[in-house]
């Protein structure tokens, strides 16, 4: 009976294991989950404001206001932020729950800087963001989250970790460090445009080489 039991356990583990998915599997499925814009080790570097200095935003009113509006214009907006055209999936699950929670622990005194800013270690950072998630509406498959490194007013530049991991385990599949100029009229619009040119790169050329990279 014992040998029965630990030959099961050893066969479920074994399905268990084999079920998790790699980066390879983000080319062969058709589904994709969009866990949004994560802020959580970001920075706001400069003055954020409407334009021409009218309105500065506090770090208060970055959390509150502008980030759940970042992530609502993606979230709301799919014929120009096509992510299923980006990620060649014919379904793409959206659900910010997970990293909505993970953006409301920032701290609305630390967010904004005048200095320059890079995450300490991208490698560990980005593990340590994934691993701390909590359970979304899907319990396994492959996530997609932007993890912002920071929003650069002086630059006009934001800079992004695309970073792809199994929902499962937690554990990063891989991640592209992208670049991208911010333009518009507006806090809400002019970050934007900076998603909406990432978007633009991946289905453009850096989709190829990640299926070049990790697809064989």
């Amino acid at each position: 009976m014992k040998t029965t039991i630990l030959s099961f356990v050893f066969v479920v583990s074994g399905l268990w294991v084999i079920a998790q998915n790699t980066s390879k599997d983000l080319f062969s499925k058709d589904e994709i989950i969009w866990f949004g814009l994560d802020f959580s080790k970001s920075k706001m570097i400069g003055q954020f404001d409407q334009g021409a200095g009218i309105a500065p935003a506090t770090g208060s009113e970055v959390k509150t206001k502008w980030i759940p509006a970042w992530n609502g214009v993606i979230l709301n907006e799919p014929e120009k932020y096509d992510l299923k055209k980006t990620f060649r999936k014919t379904s793409v699950y959206k659900d910010l729950s997970v990293v909505n929670k993970s953006n409301a622990k920032i701290d609305v005194d630390n967010i904004m800087t005048y200095n320059d800013y890079k995450l300490k270690n991208a490698e560990t950072d980005i593990q340590e963001i994934i691993s701390g998630y909590g359970n979304g509406d899907k319990t396994e498959g492959i996530g997609v989250v932007f993890i912002v490194e920071y929003f650069d007013k002086v630059a006009q530049t934001a800079s992004v970790y695309v970073t792809f991991f199994d929902i499962a385990t937690k554990k990063v599949l891989f991640r592209e460090h992208m670049y991208a100029k911010g333009g518009g009229f507006g806090l809400r619009n002019y970050w934007c445009k900076t998603i909406f040119e990432i978007l633009k790169q991946i289905d453009e050329s850096v989709y190829k080489s990640w299926k070049q990279n990790y697809g064989g």
